[in-house]
């Protein structure tokens, strides 16, 4: 099996992330606008310095296969999570959720939207530790805390 490895995007090696807009319309019913483009709101400030957010390039042996943004804080959050549709059920997303989310040690939240079953089940099943999970209106939420890599404080 490949190996996925998280690595910083630069704004041009995002093209996934776009992907992963257009197949979110089937949750939030959004359109594409008027240049072709889904849009996501505060993609530029993933690479705004000083910003609390990083966006990473999912590679599967060494090609693109997805994305994922997060915000730093606490706790951190993952705002997006894409693996393309060649590289899924592969196990490839699950061992890149797990390096992604290892990165920043402490407490995370994941937040799948209401009818975005595919995306409890992954997240149930990549969270690496065990979670408390929550659902209300707005989906699904689960909370969990990484342990330092070498035993000290994050």
């Amino acid at each position: 099996m490949t190996t996925p490895v998280a690595a910083r995007a630069n704004r041009t090696g995002l093209i996934p992330e776009r992907r992963s807009t257009y197949d979110f319309s089937e949750f939030d019913g959004r359109d594409l606008g008027p240049h072709g483009e889904y849009g996501y709101r505060y993609l530029d400030h993933y690479w705004v310095e000083g910003e609390s957010r990083r966006a990473l390039m999912l590679l599967a042996d060494e090609r693109l296969a997805g994305c994922a943004l997060i915000r730093k804080g606490s706790p951190h959050q993952v705002a997006e999570f894409f693996v393309l549709r060649k590289y899924r059920r592969r196990g490839i997303g699950t061992l890149a959720a797990a390096k992604v989310l290892n990165v920043w040690p402490g407490e995370w939240e994941t937040h799948e939207v209401v009818g975005n079953d595919r995306a409890v089940t992954f997240w149930r099943r990549a969270i690496p530790v065990a979670f408390v999970e929550s659902t209300d209106e707005t989906g699904t939420t689960q909370r969990f805390t990484l342990p330092p890599r070498d035993g000290s404080s994050a």
